[in-house]
C-alpha cells in the first residue's frame, strides 16, 4: 500500500485537513519504527495498571492509607497529564527523536527508584520522576506514527495497531503485577518495567532517524505562564477531590482548593488567548477547540479514561480487600477486560478506515456505557462469572473507542498542528484518568462512610477513632482491634461492605451517565460520512 499518495485526504472525522508533507513517504524501515513507539505506549499503559494491582500490598508495605494510595496512582497520571502540551512542544523543539529518547530515559530512572523507595514520600517523588518522562514520551509516539502513515486507511491501521498493543499494556499489567507479589514483591513490579523501558530505549535509538520526524530548533518558545497555570489547576482539582473523603466537602481547605481550580482554569484560558493574540505560541491553541472533531474526540477520550481507570483502580480494591482474592488472581480476573480491549482495538481501525470515526466511536461509548450500568446493577456479592461478562463490555467498548478517538483527534487538524493535538488529546486522557480515580473515590468513599455513620455513632471516641482509620486503609474487618464486641464488630464489617459496593455501584453509574453523555455529543459534533477513498495509482 502506498501511502506516500499526495492527493488531499479527508479525515475520519469528515473534516478536511491539507495534503501530506512530500517528505513524508512510508521508509522500508517503517514496521520496526511502530514497534518502539508501541512499547513506549506500552510502557506508560503497563506503568498504570501494574501498579493498581498491587496497591493493597504497597500500603501494607509503606503504612499508607486508601487516600495515600490514591496519590500513588494520581500524581502520575496528574504529572503525565500536567506536563503532556510541553512535552509535545518539546519535541517540535529538540526534534521527536531526541524527545522520545529523553522521555524513554527519564521514565526508566523513575522506574528505577520506584523500585527501589523506602518510604511513601519518595515513591510519590518518583511517580513524579516517571510522569515527566511520560509527559515527553508518549506525545512523539502518535505524532510519528501519523508522520510515518499519512494514507488515510494506512494511518488509521497503524493508529489501530499502536492502540491495541496500549491494550497489551493495560492486559499484561495487572497480571505481571500478580506474579510480582506471587514470586516477590510490589518492587519486582517496577524492575520489570525498568527491563521493558531499556528495550524501548535501544530499539528507539537504533530505528528513529534524526532528521525526519520534528525538525530541531523550529518551534516557537514555550508558554511558562500556560505550563504554571495549568500545573496548578489540575493538581488544586485533583487535591479538593481526593481529600473530601478525608476533610469533607464543607472543609475550608478543601472548598479553597475547589475554588483555586476554577480560577486557575479561568487565568489559563485568559492567558493563552492574549499569548495568541500577541502572536506568541500559547500551550494549547485555543482554535483547536473550534473544530468539531478534535472536541468529540477529546470528550470522549476523558469519558473513556474516567471510566477505565475508576473500574481498573476500584475493582482491584474491591477483589482484593473485600472480596478477599490475591493480586495474581486479581490480574487473571482482569484479563477478560483488557483482552477485549486489545482486541477490539485493530478491529476498530479497519472498521474506522471503511466506515468513519462516527459511527465506531459512538457504538463503542455506548458498548462502555451498558457495561458500566451492567456492573452498577449487579447483586451485593456477585458470581464471578457474572462479574467477568460486565466487565468484559467495558472492555470492547473501550477497545472500539482507543484507536478511533486518537485517529479522529489527529485527522481533524492541520498536519502542523499533529504534535500539539496528540499532545492535548493524550493530556485528556489522562486528565480522565487522574479524575477517574479521584471523582470516583469521593463518590465511592462518600457512600461508604454514609453506611457506616450509625455503627460509628454507638462507639466510643477512641474505638470510632480507630474504626475510622481502619476504613480509611481499606481493612475488611476495620472493627479488629479496636475492643468493641463481636456482634458491635460484625455490624461494622457487614456496614463497609455494603458501603464499598454501594458507592462502587454509584461510581459506575456516574461512569455510565459520563459516556451516555459523551456518545450524544459525538453524533452531534461528527459527520456521518465515510472517508474518501485514495485514488488509484
Amino acid at each position: 500500500m502506498d501511502v506516500g499518495d499526495s492527493s488531499p485526504a479527508r479525515p475520519l472525522s469528515g473534516i478536511p485537513v491539507a495534503a501530506p508533507a512530500p517528505d513524508a513517504p512510508r521508509r522500508a524501515g517503517a514496521g520496526p519504527l511502530l514497534l518502539a513507539m508501541c512499547l513506549g505506549l506500552m510502557l506508560s499503559m503497563l506503568n498504570s495498571t501494574l501498579v493498581n494491582v498491587t496497591m493493597p500490598q504497597i500500603g501494607t508495605s509503606l503504612h499508607t492509607s486508601v487516600t495515600g494510595l490514591q496519590w500513588v496512582a494520581d500524581i502520575y497520571t496528574l504529572g503525565y497529564a500536567s506536563l503532556l502540551l510541553p512535552g509535545g512542544a518539546l519535541g517540535n523543539r529538540l526534534g521527536r527523536r531526541t524527545a522520545f529518547l529523553l522521555g524513554v530515559s527519564a521514565f526508566l530512572v523513575g522506574s528505577l527508584l520506584c523500585a527501589l523507595s523506602p518510604t511513601t514520600s519518595v515513591l510519590l517523588a518518583s511517580r513524579v520522576i516517571q510522569a515527566v518522562g511520560t509527559a515527553v514520551m508518549v506525545p512523539q509516539t502518535l505524532s510519528i506514527v501519523v508522520s510515518e502513515y499519512t494514507e488515510p486507511t494506512a494511518r488509521a491501521r497503524a493508529v489501530g495497531i499502536w492502540a491495541g498493543v496500549a491494550g497489551v499494556g493495560l492486559a499484561a499489567g495487572p497480571v505481571l503485577g500478580g506474579l510480582a507479589l506471587a514470586l516477590a514483591d510490589w518492587r519486582a513490579g517496577f524492575f520489570l518495567v525498568v527491563a521493558l523501558a531499556v528495550v524501548t530505549l535501544v530499539l528507539g535509538h537504533r530505528v528513529v532517524p534524526a532528521a525526519r520526524h520534528g525538525r530541531p530548533g523550529q518551534a516557537p518558545r514555550l508558554d511558562p505562564f500556560g505550563i504554571v497555570l495549568g500545573v496548578l489547576t489540575l493538581t488544586a482539582l485533583v487535591y479538593g477531590l481526593i481529600e473530601s473523603g478525608t476533610y469533607g466537602w464543607g472543609s475550608p481547605r478543601i472548598i479553597g482548593a475547589l475554588v483555586l481550580a476554577a480560577a486557575g482554569s479561568v487565568l489559563f484560558l485568559g492567558t493563552e488567548r492574549y499569548v495568541a493574540h500577541r502572536g506568541g505560541s500559547p500551550l494549547m491553541p485555543l482554535e483547536l477547540w473550534r473544530i468539531r472533531g478534535f472536541v468529540a474526540a477529546n470528550a470522549a477520550g476523558l469519558a473513556y479514561f474516567v471510566t477505565l481507570f475508576g473500574v481498573l483502580f476500584f475493582y482491584s480494591l474491591y477483589l482484593q480487600q473485600q472480596q478477599g482474592h490475591s493480586a495474581l488472581a486479581t490480574g487473571l480476573l482482569f484479563l477478560p477486560l483488557t483482552a477485549c480491549m486489545a482486541a477490539f482495538a485493530p478491529v476498530a481501525g479497519r472498521l474506522t478506515a471503511r466506515l468513519g470515526g462516527r459511527s465506531v466511536l459512538v457504538t463503542g461509548l455506548l458498548v462502555a456505557a451498558a457495561g458500566c450500568l451492567a456492573l452498577a446493577a449487579e447483586t451485593r456479592r456477585p458470581a464471578l462469572w457474572d462479574l467477568e461478562w460486565r466487565l468484559s463490555l467495558v472492555g470492547a467498548g473501550c477497545g472500539l473507542m482507543s484507536s478511533t478517538m486518537s485517529n479522529v483527534a489527529v485527522s481533524s487538524v492541520r498536519p502542523q498542528h499533529v504534535n500539539t493535538a496528540a499532545a492535548l488529546h493524550n493530556t485528556c486522557r489522562q486528565i480522565g484518568a487522574a479524575l477517574g480515580i479521584a471523582l470516583l473515590g469521593a463518590v465511592l468513599y462518600a457512600r461508604q462512610q454514609a453506611a457506616l455513620a450509625a455503627p460509628l455513632d454507638r462507639l466510643g471516641g477512641p474505638a470510632r477513632a480507630a474504626v475510622a482509620t481502619a476504613v480509611r486503609a481499606g481493612r475488611v474487618d476495620p472493627g479488629a482491634g479496636a475492643g468493641i464486641p463481636a456482634a458491635t464488630r460484625r455490624a461494622v464489617a457487614d456496614a463497609s461492605y455494603t458501603g464499598f459496593t454501594t458507592g462502587l455501584h454509584t461510581a459506575m453509574l456516574v461512569c455510565a451517565v459520563t459516556l451516555l453523555v459523551c456518545a450524544v455529543l459525538n453524533l452531534l459534533l461528527l459527520r456521518a460520512r465515510r472517508p474518501r477513498r485514495p485514488q488509484a495509482g
